[in-house]
């Protein structure tokens, strides 16, 4: 009878294990169509400050990946328009500039991030730019129009605003034209107040950064001579200094068509130069921060507590399998800290998402990729090991877009306007 004992075992062992790897491979399905964030960014700027030759580059930049991992799609009917623009921005054998938004107008882009890992196509997350005329702020509406109400409501719920500065405008000021200074103290006006009301990062984008070349050799240093100057204005400086810790502001110089392309004319006019060619400057990054600000911003907003617990959920989720990993951000959702990061959000429509968030989230605080052994990897299904493939590659897509920040504030450390931290 003895030698029944250990048969026994081994049936009892064999019978255990199969009802593991049966529980295996009964868990629920993996939802590899499960909707990504989609974060929502508003842009204000006065008529002529540069919004559409900064739209059309900025897509026209980042269409392929080709200084980046990721790249940006759109439905088929933008990009006819977007690419419109840029062609005709680029014809220096026509002297006519793009049709910029007229007062009271509205545009909306929704943009698609993607990237291509081990020959599949990822969809990382999708940005609704909507681009709104600055005159919107500060002019009266006819009696029972909404249209000032909802933009203001879009800008209270916007993930990331970006504040259009007229470069032109600014060298006018500093060449001593009225006109400069007129125009700079309305840009101001407009867009202080209504970003005052947000709680979103914002970025002060100066647009035809190429017409300020000759102010200094440095970049850098230029940037500081527009940053006094704007930080001359009250408002401006009420601002920074309101929002000087918790709240990621910048200034990004950004040139549409990049240096030696255009010039002002005689009459004041900016013209294009005889058969110049594009090199657009900085144009990537007002869309490649937003991410990376609203984050940083979300984690500077944590109690010391709250940053513990969300370390430690991120080391354990950089060892798990796919399965478990999407089990353990269910179970950190319904925990205090995670339900405390998503309230950090606030009231960002982005935060709807839920779930797709926080693993968004968690996900850009790893450091490092996970290496898997080969052996593993044969271990895992087609739908884990393409799990798996996305959540390296959503990774990857937020190191690229945070190592834009690094080289931003490194290059330009005077584009930093406040702590955020």
């Amino acid at each position: 009878m003895s030698y029944l004992i250990p048969t026994i075992v081994l049936v009892v062992l064999i019978v255990l294990l199969a009802r593991r790897l049966r529980g295996r491979r009964t868990r629920r399905p993996l939802r590899l169509d499960a909707p990504v964030p989609t974060f929502q960014v508003v842009a204000l700027g006065q008529q002529g400050s540069g919004k559409t030759l900064l739209l059309a580059s900025m897509y026209h930049s980042l269409r392929v990946p080709a200084d980046q991992r990721y790249y940006l799609t759109a439905p088929h009917d933008d990009v006819l328009r977007l690419n419109q623009w840029f062609d005709q921005m680029a014809d220096t054998a026509s002297p006519a500039w793009p049709h910029g938004t007229s007062k009271g107008e509205g545009r909306l882009f929704t943009f698609t991030v993607k990237t291509r890992t081990t020959g599949t196509i990822s969809t990382i997350f999708h940005l609704n730019y909507l681009e709104y005329a600055g005159e919107l702020l500060t002019e009266v509406q006819e009696p029972g129009s909404t249209v000032k109400d909802e933009l203001f409501a879009q800008i209270r719920s916007a993930d990331a605003l970006i504040g259009v500065i007229d470069g032109y405008g600014i060298r006018q000021y500093l060449d001593g034209h009225p006109e400069g200074t007129a125009r700079l103290a309305e840009t101001l006006n407009a867009l202080v107040p209504a970003i005052t009301e947000a709680s979103c990062p914002v970025n002060f984008v100066i647009t035809k950064w190429d017409l300020l070349a000759d102010l200094h050799p440095d970049e850098d240093t230029r940037l500081s001579m527009v940053r006094n100057l704007l930080t001359s204005n009250a408002q401006f400086r009420a601002l920074v200094n309101l929002h000087s810790a918790g709240r990621v502001v910048r200034l990004i110089p950004v040139s549409a068509v990049g240096p030696g392309f255009a010039r002002i004319g005689s009459t004041g006019e900016i013209v294009k130069r005889p058969r110049a060619e594009l090199h657009p400057t900085n144009v990537d990054l007002p869309l490649s921060v937003v991410v990376p600000d609203l984050f940083e911003q979300v984690e500077a907003r944590l109690t010391e507590e709250t940053r513990v617990a969300l370390r430690a959920e991120v080391r354990r989720r950089t060892l798990m399998e796919p399965l478990d990993a999407v089990a353990s951000l269910a179970s950190f959702a319904g925990q205090t800290a995670g339900r405390v990061v998503m309230a950090a959000f606030g009231g960002s429509a982005v935060a709807l998402v839920g779930d797709s968030l926080l693993g968004l989230f968690l996900d850009s605080r790893m450091e490092g990729t996970r290496e898997r052994r080969t052996g593993l990897d044969r271990e895992l299904s087609e739908a884990e090991r393409q799990l798996d493939q996305f959540r390296l590659a959503r990774q990857r897509v937020l190191q690229d877009m945070h190592a834009k920040v690094i080289a931003l504030e490194s290059r330009l450390p005077h584009s930093r306007l406040t702590d955020g931290r």
